[in-house]
């Protein structure tokens, strides 16, 4: 080997030792892919999930005009909600109002304020538009002021002679007194859902196989319509980070700028999906064709809850968007310098969304015995610390806090899981709660290979 070469060779080698060192390739970060559990079938075409306030599960059996629930709170039960649903698409549950439905074969959008067949109230939120009646409206999302969007095709039947002048989509203003139409360019719409701050509106247009992305106004009109993704959708719901899931051959993940991040393959072709975050776990419901499947997603830092240096318990989800150090810190280690550090590494980059998160533990050589006053009062008053901290917690052994066992696991945090071995190590999370990268406790916080790191992330879209 000639001696350009070889130094060639050898300062590859010391590259890819240093990333490899410091777990910055997340292209080896497997982590297993969430897979669908079968719930309940035997059903003849399912749609419409939508989940109510206990985390229950309502969803249509459209050819058998009925809605069931799986009781997800018992043992996964399914009884028949209502057996007068005449071919019932989709739906909608709004916690203390109950649930809003599109009756396709009767052009309507009706609500149901009472359980059962029996005792069941319904009122008709609307049935025509410019004294006509509607195709066969289909999907529909219930804003934060009440009203409703939905979308008005025409399936299961002749497309001619539509008693609309096209395949719309309309708005019901809260009061139920008026309908608008709000989109009159589609091919065929079908799916649809809005943000939770009622600002952002996707549509699906099967029709083009297309989905779009509209801003909502303030007199419920919509404009701004930009091309979100070149797929249509059946229906579709949004993740708490907004990620939006399309349904098609399978389930298709889009972040919010459009980017396709995942694929969820489920045994049947999907026809709809509804997210469901309960507990720190985030789950989707789908119905496809004959059965209800749920699919768990894999855990994030998002998933987990700990408790501030103040005792107020802090979810980790209200990090979403944020770029995150973890730090288990303590105030008498040979690196409890480092505190100056972090500090340093906050102040530059705090206002592009960064923040450190401190976690004081006692699991090595009794290097943190202070009370959370006493560790509040020594980084704030040494070291100038005003990072958020959090109260003393094990990072190892039986006792070990539920965010470093997942901060750890091999099986759910891949290629940067694995024990923590001493003080001040550091665990770099992107914007969507994802591990992005693990220091060991020597690589000081101003270090390059951190603040590269964080540069990239922040910079991530």
């Amino acid at each position: 080997m000639k001696r350009r070469e070889f130094l060639m060779t050898s300062i590859l080698g010391m590259i890819l030792m240093i990333f490899a060192s410091a777990n910055l390739l997340g292209e080896m970060n497997h982590i297993s892919e969430p897979t669908a559990r079968k719930l309940a079938g035997g059903f003849k075409f399912t749609e419409g999930p939508t989940v109510d306030s206990l985390g229950n599960v309502r969803f249509t059996d459209i050819p058998n005009s009925k809605i069931h629930i799986c009781w997800l709170t018992h043992d996964n039960n399914v009884t028949t909600y209502w057996t007068k649903a005449k071919r019932a698409n989709g739906l909608h549950y709004v916690k203390d109002r109950g649930l809003f439905v599109c009756v396709g074969s009767e052009g309507k959008v009706i609500w149901i304020t009472r359980e059962g067949d029996d005792e069941a109230i319904v009122k008709v939120v609307a049935d025509q538009y410019d004294g006509k009646p509607f195709n066969s409206p289909n999907d529909l999302w219930v804003d934060p002021k009440g009203g409703i969007y939905f979308t008005d095709p025409r399936y299961g039947g002749g497309r001619d002679n539509l008693p609309q002048d096209g395949e719309h989509v309309y708005y019901v203003s809260p009061d139920f007194k008026k309908v608008t139409r709000v989109i009159d360019d589609m091919v065929r719409p079908n799916g649809l859902i809005g943000t939770p701050d009622g600002k952002r509106l996707y549509v699906a247009d099967p029709g083009s196989k297309k989905t779009f992305a509209y801003t909502i106004n303030s007199d419920a009109t919509l404009s701004d319509k930009k091309l979100f993704a070149k797929q249509g959708s059946d229906g579709m719901t949004l993740d708490v980070l907004g990620n939006v899931y399309l349904t098609a051959d399978a389930v298709d993940v889009y972040s919010p700028a459009g980017n396709k991040i995942r694929t969820i393959p489920i045994p049947e072709k999907p026809s709809n999906v509804t997210y469901l975050r309960k507990d720190g776990r985030e789950r989707l419901y789908v119905t496809a064709r004959t059965s209800l499947y749920e699919v768990a997603m894999p855990r994030t830092f998002h998933s987990f809850k700990a408790a501030d240096i103040n005792s107020q318990l802090v979810d980790m989800l209200d990090y979403a968007g944020n770029v995150v150090l973890v730090v288990n810190v303590a105030s008498k280690c040979g690196y409890t310098k480092q505190y100056a550090g972090l500090q340093k590494l906050y102040e530059k980059y705090k206002d592009q969304g960064f923040v450190v998160l401190g976690f004081p533990a006692n699991n090595f050589g009794n290097q943190e015995p202070g009370t959370a006053l006493e560790i509040k009062q020594f980084c704030t008053n040494k070291f100038g610390v005003t990072f958020p901290m959090f109260l003393k917690i094990s990072v190892k052994s039986d006792d070990i806090h539920p965010l470093y066992a997942y901060l750890t696991s091999k099986e759910e945090n891949g290629e940067f899981g694995g024990p923590i071995k001493w003080n001040f190590n550091k665990f770099l999370i992107g914007k969507d709660g994802q591990t992005l990268a693990r220091f060991d406790s020597k690589v000081e916080p101003l270090d390059p290979q951190i603040t590269d790191a964080v540069e990239n992330a922040l910079n991530a879209q």
